[in-house]
């Protein structure tokens, strides 16, 4: 009896070298139609917590722009209140004043507008009771006669995750001299808008 060979069953004979068992061709196993379907599988899965995860990021990014905001107004106010105090209760007559004097660091840009630019937040004395006048930068020379400039305003009309003072759009909190963060927003009357 032969050795390794099972009886009635017998071995393929390899005539011209170019099959093996079953038929198959012979040479290396080959498996590269398993490994590309392993790695598109793997790149759909990459693919979803990818998108699961840009929510998220755009919250993170939004809210540490909410605190540069809020930490970007109070030192326009800041600035503002050593400007005046400084000058005899005079107040600064615009932002760059307020930079060149060294009250402020820089200039610092809106994180939520396009352009950076602040809208100016005047107050108004001219009438029996103070008004806070929210007023585009480009338009602020006009208003200089009549009412003082006290701080700044973001100009984007987004919505926030959280609130300040009760307000919850980026254009509605303002920061100005005399504000108190405890309270509620004033009413604020703006100015200069089509």
């Amino acid at each position: 009896m032969p050795t390794g060979n099972r009886p009635g069953r017998a071995l393929p004979v390899r005539m011209d070298g170019e099959r093996g068992r079953g038929g198959r061709p012979s040479g290396p196993p080959r498996n590269g139609g398993y490994a590309i379907i392993i790695l598109m599988i793997a790149i759909s899965v990459l693919t979803v917590f990818m998108l699961m995860a840009v929510p998220l990021w755009q919250t993170t990014l939004q809210r540490e722009a909410e605190e540069e905001l809020l930490f970007r107004g109070r030192q326009y106010v800041a600035a503002i209140g050593l400007y005046l105090k400084n000058h005899n209760n005079l107040y600064a007559q615009n932002l760059e004043i307020l930079h060149l004097e060294k009250f402020l660091r820089q200039l610092y840009k809106d994180p939520f507008a396009a352009d950076g630019r602040w809208d100016l937040v005047f107050q108004d004395n001219s009438g029996a009771r103070a008004k806070l006048l929210v007023v585009p930068a480009g338009q602020a020379k006009a208003y200089l006669g009549r009412a003082v400039l006290v701080g700044v305003c973001s100009s984007s009309p987004e919505t926030g995750f959280r609130e300040y003072r009760g307000k919850t759009k980026y254009n509605e909190w303002a920061f100005y001299l005399g504000g108190k963060e405890n309270e509620d927003m004033p009413e604020l009357q703006y100015e200069g808008r089509q």
